[in-house]
């Protein structure tokens, strides 16, 4: 990681003041890191190089650590007759998702916002073929891709992504309701909330598109037990 040392110098505000009368649109600490950067450019051109290479070198493994334990959900939103493909980082499950949901349908009438998108300030769009890939990654269950989900207003119908059965289509207001009972007490655990929201979606798939079959109707690991 980059090695940061911390330089102090201490003026009298008059003489800082003073100064920067005298500059250009620019602070006194402006001005200075101006000065340790032409510093920087005036050392011999091997140093320099071996320097900058260091430093782009450890940037590129911070920023590769950070994306190796970065987690995301997809979604694909369709609501008044458009679409949206977005992800969310850290991302959500399916309990968070259902949340969401039911805050969203159950909200009175102006306060919640107009479309289901907006609740995501911090979603990123992203293309079909990007949405394509990381359900294929949840698919492949390596913890990356913490859920991947089909939401359409216009049909009422609430999908998402098991990491073996692959897509489970139910009705919103069953997700709605099943999200209800199993956060409806502010002293259930974690556990508790997921055993409840499957217990009240069992039995009620409309429509699956499977990869493998179980026999089970709903078989959603929730996180202590995947």
């Amino acid at each position: 990681m980059a090695d940061h040392v911390d330089i102090t110098l201490w003026i009298d505000r008059r003489w800082k003041d003073a100064i920067e009368k005298h500059l250009k649109d620019e602070t006194l600490q402006e001005h200075l890191e101006d000065v340790l950067d032409e510093l920087c450019n005036q050392l011999p051109e091997q140093e320099y190089k071996r320097i900058s290479a260091e430093i782009y070198a450890e940037d590129a493994a911070r920023r590769a650590e950070e994306e190796a334990a970065r987690t995301y959900a997809a979604y694909h939103v369709v609501e008044n007759g458009q679409k949206w493909y977005f992800k969310t980082s850290p991302g959500e499950e399916l309990l968070d998702a259902a949340e969401k949901l039911r805050g969203y349908v159950t909200a009175e009438k102006g306060s919640a916002p107009d479309l289901f998108i907006k609740l995501f300030a911090d979603g990123q769009s992203i293309t079909a073929e990007e949405y394509n890939a990381l359900t294929a990654l949840r698919m492949e269950n390596t913890g990356k891709v913490r859920g991947v989900f089909d939401l359409n207003f216009d049909k009422r119908e609430f999908s998402a992504v098991h990491i073996m059965d692959g897509w489970q289509t139910w009705a919103m207001r069953d997700v709605s309701v099943a999200a209800y009972h199993a956060t409806r007490s502010q002293f259930a655990s974690s556990d508790d909330q997921w055993r409840k929201l499957l217990d009240h979606l069992s039995g009620k798939v409309v429509s699956r598109t499977s990869r493998s079959h179980f026999g089970s109707d709903l078989c959603f690991l929730p996180p202590f037990v995947r």
